[in-house]
Order: structure tokens, then C-alpha cells, then sequence
């Protein structure tokens, strides 16, 4: 648990996520308002606490261990806690969000919606309800302990309240509630007992809601509702009214008429209204980021895909002398614009809580001497020594997600070979706790370059920043790339430091948790990828692609696995290929194409009465679109899996192997 001194406010986060409760501190620090905030990480601690003390607002995560924010919500009201709960999660659901309002939360918002500004309008919108609670509780109060009090308080309050008997006939009601029914009052000559609630002149439905309640109440049912109220119909902007309806009851037990507490709380309800727009435009705006960033992502992936596509092919032809050292330089630069590319798209990922990981097995060693193959060639070409070492104790096998730690290790190592002029860059791993199923890996990348000043040392993990103005443009890069490595570690629950000194050097510490992984299952990956032939002459594939280039580009890979793809330009023509043949065993289907694009293709292949001859063939999606947004709409849509441009040649040919052997199974 965490405190802060001289706080006026008192605070309740309950959170399990050591990044999301810092990312919450540091929002509270920035606000401009004196708090206590109290931590608690599960269900146990936060009651333990509630019991204990009090608190001017509680801000619940949804996804607890153990219990979820729902159950605790209403455990948290068994107790009767009546503290203004607001609930965060990492993906906005709105059935969770109906649910939570339903159980007596009073805001729901996203984890990537934390910032000073939005803690800041929750706070004071919960201290307002508060207010509005105690006021409530203590005209209750007053009511029951002295009658005399409560004279003056019908009198002197601006709020509604009034009583009925079982036949609906007023007996009771204050000067506020007198002035909203004054023409009443002048119809009636001001005898309170003739005036009967059906005489009101209300419109039907308005008048059916308001006696529904009251005979509710005369049933024995004491409650509380938020409603509009006015007893007239010619008012325009009727105001809300937070209405609670307490039956009288007698000494034998008997309920003889109904009283009627309506506080006005339009205001409230104007301020819930603004930050319900203001949440939604908050939404439309990151869909409208969202969008951008796919469209961004696919005009910019299209034409990449056509560069590393061809340099690849190039690169296979056995050039020579000046033209191999050309066509290598047209392959690295446009494997660092790939870089920037991913770098903005993870990301947009990691601020939308939408990365994903895996748990597959796989051999470290292997991944490292990659490492070493990839990053070789450059450290030669600067003059640098290049080192990678792994303990002997380090297992052979190891379970977790092996790309994940690639895009960590690519990001350091190539950041070290970046701002190292002379000496080496190395790479070393040992192991830092072990468990019988589970062990902490440290990777260790160090350089001899420029090193980074101790008080940039804290900035460096930012977004968008780097460790001096000049450094974009001396050595390039979006500042980005610390930043999505920081956040890809402690999602994994690993954590990431940095030892540096001006002039000599850095060393970046990772370490990330795995669970010991099947030798034999990465043996057996390993074996059948070496005796793997890439050949494709027995089947017959369509290739639904709009851009001349990505075509151009895909028959030539497809000609040295021996076969001669089919080309269709847009989803319309597919659909007409696949109606007239049967023996089509598989489509790579692009999704963003003019006249049909291909989830309108593969709705109609895959509809229930389908004009194609096989309606069942296999359909992957090959798009410049990276999103996981955009992964699920293929899968809506009925295709089978998804390849990101550039393509992986080894990936696609995987992947059409994995579909095309099913279906001759099948």
C-alpha cells in the first residue's frame, strides 16, 4: 500500500497491475488536488479496508485475481458501502459497462483513458455524488430523530417532499413541492386532504410512472429512483429528480400512505451527460485514430512489400561485386522503414491494450545465433565486435513467445550498434531465479558507445522521446522504440533498467519470466523444417490481388516453389473464377481492393447457399492491414487465417501447406 501526506481527499485504488497503478500515481501526482491513495491488489485487501475506513472514491479494475469487479462491486455493497465506484478495464465491453451502472458503479472507462485529466473530472464528479449522498442521508436522519427539526427542514429545503395515504390523497408536503403544484393549490383552496394525485394534470404515461411508484411504496418496498419530475405538462425542460420512496407505516405494522423524498440533481445529470459525450467522442476519436492508422498502414505496407519482395528475389540471384553491396542497401533501408512502421503500429497496439503474446515452445540458441546472423553484417561494415553469449546452464528449450523477444533484442542490440562508433556491442544471457517450472532470464546488451546522461536516463522509456534534441537528427529513429520494448517486457511481467556513463557506454538489463519448455517439441519443429521442400506444383491457388506490383512480386516466389498462380484483380472477379472451377485448392485473398473488396469476397464464397463450386476452399488473407481489428473482421468473414505484407516466404508457405494438407485429409 501506498500513501501520499497532506491529502484532503481519500482514495481507493484496487488494481493488481504494478504498470497500471503506476501509470495511475503518476496521473494523481500531476492533478492539481491533495489526496491519499490507497492500494489494494486483490478482492481481501480492498474490503479489509473498506471495513476499516473511508473513502471520498474508489476506482475498481474489472479483471481482479479471483474475484472480478463485478462480484466485488456487490460485495462491496452488502456492506453498504455506498463510496462512488468508477470501473477500468483494459478493453472497453459495454455489456460490462451495463452491468457495473446497473450494480452502482457511476463511470466506466478504459486503462488507456488514465491520464490526470480524466482521474481528475472522475474525482470531482464522485465528490459531487457524495455530497449529494450525505445531504440525502442526513434529511433522512433529521426526519427520523426529531420531528421538530424536520418542520424546519420541509420548509427551508429546495428539494421535494410530500406524502400520501393509500388512497393517494396528499397529507403532507413542503413549500418547494407547494410551488410546483401552486395552480393545483388555488384549483383545491388550499384544503390539503382533497388533493388526489389522479387529479394531477399529467400526461398519461408520466402520471402511470409516478402512481406505479407510489403503490410500490404503499406494497412495503422502500427505494430509490432517478426520474424526471414536474407536475405540470407545460414545462419544457422537466428536471431530474434522484427520488426515494419510503413507506409509513403504523405500530401494528401496517402501511398507511407513502413518503416522498425528490432531490433535484439535474445538474448531476447534465455533468453524467457531458462525460457520457465526452467518453463517446473520446471512442469515436480512437476509432477514427484506429482507421487512419489502417489505412496508413496498408498504403505504406503495399508498396514494401513490392520493395523487399523483389530485393529478396534479387539477392537469390547471385549478384556480385558492386550490385550484391546496392541491392543489400535497398534491403536494409527498407527493412529499417519496416522497423519505423511496426515500431508505430505496436504502438498504437500497446496504448489500445490490444497486443497479444504467445506461448509456444522454442530454442533460445537458435533465436540468439539468428540474432548474431542478422546483426553481423552491420557491425562488420562499422567495425565492431559483436558478441553473443549464452550460459551453458541457460535451457535448451524454453516456453513463451520467442517473436516478442526478438522485437525486444532486435530494438536494444540495434540501438546499441546505432550509437557505437568503436569498440563492441555484446549480448549475454544467464539466468536470474529459476523455479522447478519456471526461470528469469537476464539479457545483458551492452556497447562502448556514447552513453546516456544519468538524468535523460528516466526519460528515455517515454514515448517520443530520446536522450538529447539532436539525436533523430544525427542518428535517426521515431523514439519510439525504447518505449514499446519497456511496455512488451513488463507485459510479460518481466522488467527492464539501463546502467550507463557519458563516453562509455550502455548496458540494458531485460529480464523476462518463461516456463521451461518440451526439447523434444522444438527438436521436432526444427527437423521438419529442414527436410521441408518448397514445392507447390500439385496445386492450383488463386491470387486475388489489385496491385500490379504485389502481383509481379508473388508470382515470382510462387514460380521458384513451382507453381503458376491464377490472378484475379478484385473480390467480383474471385467470385467468377470460383464459380467457374472446382479445382481451385486454395485463395490468398487481399482485403482492400476496388469494386469487391475481399471481405465482401468471402461472405459470398462462404454464404449458405453459395454460387461458387466449392464453398469450403481454403481462404488466406494477405493484406498490408496489420491490426487486430482487422484480424478479427477476416475471421468474421469466414476466411481461415491471415498473412501480413511483407510477407514472410517461409511464413505463406507454412501457412499454405498447414490448409492445403487439411483439406486433402478431408
Amino acid at each position: 500500500m501506498s500513501t501520499e501526506p497532506g491529502a484532503s481527499l481519500k482514495l481507493l485504488l484496487i488494481e493488481d497491475d504494478d504498470v497500471d497503478i503506476m501509470t495511475f500515481q503518476r496521473a494523481m501526482r500531476k492533478a492539481d488536488m491533495q489526496h491519499t491513495l490507497e492500494v489494494c491488489k486483490n478482492a481481501d485487501e480492498a474490503l479489509n479496508s473498506l471495513a476499516q475506513d473511508s473513502f471520498d472514491c474508489i476506482f475498481l479494475d474489472y479483471q481482479l485475481p479471483g474475484v472480478d469487479g463485478l462480484q466485488l462491486l456487490m460485495k462491496m455493497r452488502e456492506m453498504s458501502v455506498q463510496t462512488p465506484v468508477a470501473v477500468m478495464t483494459s478493453q472497453g465491453d459495454e455489456k460490462i459497462a451495463v452491468q457495473m451502472i446497473k450494480n452502482g458503479a457511476f463511470d466506466y472507462f478504459t486503462k488507456a483513458e488514465i491520464n490526470t485529466d480524466k482521474i481528475s473530472k472522475v474525482v470531482i464528479t464522485a465528490i459531487r455524488l457524495s455530497d449529494s449522498e450525505r445531504q440525502r442521508k442526513k434529511a433522512e436522519r433529521e426526519i427520523i430523530e426529531n420531528n421538530n427539526r424536520l418542520n424546519a427542514i420541509l420548509e427551508s429545503t429546495r428539494n421535494l417532499i410530500y406524502a400520501v395515504d393509500v388512497n393517494l390523497n396528499l397529507i403532507s408536503f413542503n413549500s418547494s413541492f407547494k410551488e410546483n403544484i401552486e395552480h393545483l393549490i388555488k384549483q383545491h383552496g388550499i384544503v390539503k386532504s382533497d388533493i388526489n394525485l389522479n387529479d394531477f394534470p399529467l400526461s398519461d404515461e408520466r402520471k402511470e410512472k409516478m402512481i406505479g411508484n407510489i403503490h410500490r411504496c404503499l406494497k412495503g418496498e422502500q427505494f430509490q429512483v432517478l426520474e424526471q419530475v414536474s407536475f405540470s405538462n407545460s414545462r419544457s425542460d422537466v428536471p431530474w429528480y434522484e427520488t426515494t420512496y419510503n413507506p409509513i407505516i403504523n405500530s401494528d405494522g401496517e402501511v398507511t400512505g407513502a413518503a416522498i423524498y425528490s432531490q433535484d440533481v439535474t445538474e448531476n445529470k447534465k455533468f453524467e451527460q457531458e462525460l457520457l459525450q465526452a467518453k463517446n467522442d473520446a471512442i469515436a476519436a480512437a476509432n477514427a485514430k484506429s482507421e487512419f492508422l489502417s489505412n496508413m498502414s496498408h498504403e505504406i505496407r503495399t508498396p514494401m512489400n513490392a520493395i523487399i519482395g523483389l530485393s529478396e528475389l534479387l539477392l537469390e540471384e547471385g549478384f556480385t561485386g558492386t550490385t550484391l553491396e546496392n541491392l543489400k542497401s535497398i534491403k536494409y533501408s527498407a527493412d529499417n522503414l519496416l522497423v519505423i512502421i511496426n515500431d508505430i503500429l505496436d504502438f498504437s497496439k500497446i496504448e489500445a491494450g490490444k497486443i497479444t503474446f504467445e506461448s509456444i515452445d522454442f530454442d533460445l540458441r537458435h533465436r540468439m545465433n539468428e540474432l548474431k546472423r542478422t546483426f553481423d553484417h552491420r557491425a562488420h561494415e562499422k567495425g565492431l565486435e559483436f558478441i553473443v553469449d549464452v550460459n551453458e546452464d541457460v535451457p535448451v528449450a524454453l516456453k513463451g513467445d520467442p517473436y516478442r523477444l526478438n522485437q525486444i533484442l532486435f530494438n536494444l542490440v540495434g540501438n546499441a550498434l546505432k550509437f557505437t562508433s568503436d569498440g563492441k556491442v555484446g549480448v549475454h544471457v544467464k539466468i536470474e531465479s529459476e523455479e522447478p517450472e519456471m526461470l528469469k532470464l537476464r539479457f545483458d546488451i551492452s556497447d562502448t558507445g556514447i552513453g546516456i546522461p544519468k538524468d535523460k536516463q528516466d526519460k528515455i522509456f517515454e514515448s517520443f522521446t530520446q536522450a538529447n534534441t539532436d539525436t533523430t537528427r544525427k542518428y535517426g529513429g521515431t523514439g519510439l522504440g525504447l518505449a514499446i520494448t519497456k511496455n512488451l517486457t513488463q507485459l510479460q511481467g518481466g522488467d527492464i533498467s539501463i546502467s550507463s556513463e557519458v563516453g562509455k557506454g550502455t548496458t540494458f538489463s531485460v529480464v523476462i519470466p518463461y516456463h521451461r519448455g518440451e526439447k523434444s517439441v522444438v527438436q521436432e519443429r526444427e527437423k521438419k523444417s529442414a527436410e521441408e521442400t518448397y514445392d507447390l506444383s500439385k496445386l492450383k491457388i488463386l491470387l486475388v490481388e489489385d496491385n500490379l506490383m504485389n502481383q509481379f512480386v508473388a508470382k515470382q516466389f510462387f514460380k521458384k516453389w513451382n507453381n503458376e498462380v491464377l490472378v484475379a484483380n478484385n473480390g467480383a472477379e474471385a467470385i467468377k473464377v470460383l464459380s467457374e472451377r472446382a479445382d481451385i485448392d486454395l485463395v490468398l485473398m487481399d482485403l482492400q481492393m476496388p469494386e469487391m473488396s475481399g471481405f465482401q469476397a468471402a461472405e459470398i464464397i462462404r454464404a449458405e447457399k453459395s454460387m461458387v463450386k466449392n464453398a469450403a476452399v481454403p481462404i488466406i488473407a494477405l493484406s498490408a492491414d496489420a491490426f487486430l481489428e482487422t484480424r478479427r473482421k477476416v475471421l468474421e468473414a469466414g476466411m481461415d487465417d491471415f498473412v501480413t505484407k511483407p510477407f514472410k516466404p517461409e511464413e505463406l508457405f507454412q501457412k499454405i501447406v498447414k490448409y492445403t494438407s487439411r483439406e486433402a485429409e478431408v
